[in-house]
């Protein structure tokens, strides 16, 4: 059999086609026709999540947790999420934002909430088991500048209930509920509704790491944001997060 009979073969047995190849019935092609406003603002919110942690590795240097586990994970599980959605893998693409969420939450842990070399190293080697999930989310409040938050903006509530919801997607709870391959046939399919139920928790995701990097790291978390990153950040977030800014002076 020839190399080009064995591609073929993989491709078919993937599906890859109908997630990337065939010509007007695969979901990337659909996806960006049909939600280019929707992937344009994904795109956005990547570049500044990026540019936050470009800011953090900026002004704490590369060790620093929360710069050194975003190097480690680059490619972020954020982009894998974007790649997954054109792909037509709507239930992982939601799977991966509450990687996404919960590796950002933990380098504040380990960065800016324990501060222990030895807890970092040990998780960071596999040594010692990790914090994660809601006991990660509880900890952060051990600082006092998440107390404060939590008074103002309801964080751990809001924290916790997203955390909760991306979790449903990872046993299959919202399965039946979110109906996420509802037109397809076994195969990848572009779903309107399963692209904009991932937005919206993107969205969350993004709104609620920013505003948790600004907690920990004031102004060292946007250092490096030029004034129109800034500008855009500012529009994707909830009111309640853009005054926060605005009371910081960023605004």
């Amino acid at each position: 059999m020839s190399d080009q009979k064995r591609i073929e073969k993989v491709i078919s047995s993937l599906d890859l086609g109908y997630s990337d190849i065939y010509q007007g019935d695969n979901v990337r092609e659909l996806t960006m026709e049909a939600k280019l406003d929707t992937l344009e603002l994904a795109a956005q919110m990547k570049d500044i999540d990026e540019a936050i942690n470009f800011s953090v590795f900026s002004s704490l240097g590369a060790k620093h947790p929360s710069a050194e586990i975003y190097s480690i994970d680059f490619p972020s599980d954020f982009r894998a999420s974007i790649y997954l959605l054109l792909g037509g893998y709507y239930r992982q693409a939601i799977l991966c934002l509450r990687n996404w969420f919960e590796i950002r939450l933990a380098g504040i842990y380990y960065g800016f909430v324990s501060c222990s070399t030895l807890e970092y190293e040990s998780w960071k080697s596999g040594t010692a088991k990790g914090v994660f999930g809601r006991t990660l989310i509880h900890r952060l409040f051990a600082r006092a500048e998440f107390q404060k938050a939590d008074r103002r903006l309801n964080l751990k509530h809001r924290l916790k209930k997203l955390y909760l919801e991306l979790s449903a997607f990872t046993h299959g709870a919202g399965l039946g509920r979110y109906d996420l391959q509802s037109e397809t046939d076994n195969v990848p399919r572009f779903n309107s509704h399963s692209v904009d139920l991932w937005f919206n928790l993107t969205s969350r995701v993004f709104s609620e790491v920013v505003i948790c990097f600004l907690q920990a790291y004031s102004k060292n978390a946007i250092s490096s944001l030029e004034k129109k990153e800034l500008k855009c950040l500012y529009r994707m977030i909830p009111s309640q997060y853009q005054e926060e800014l605005k009371s910081r002076g960023i605004f």
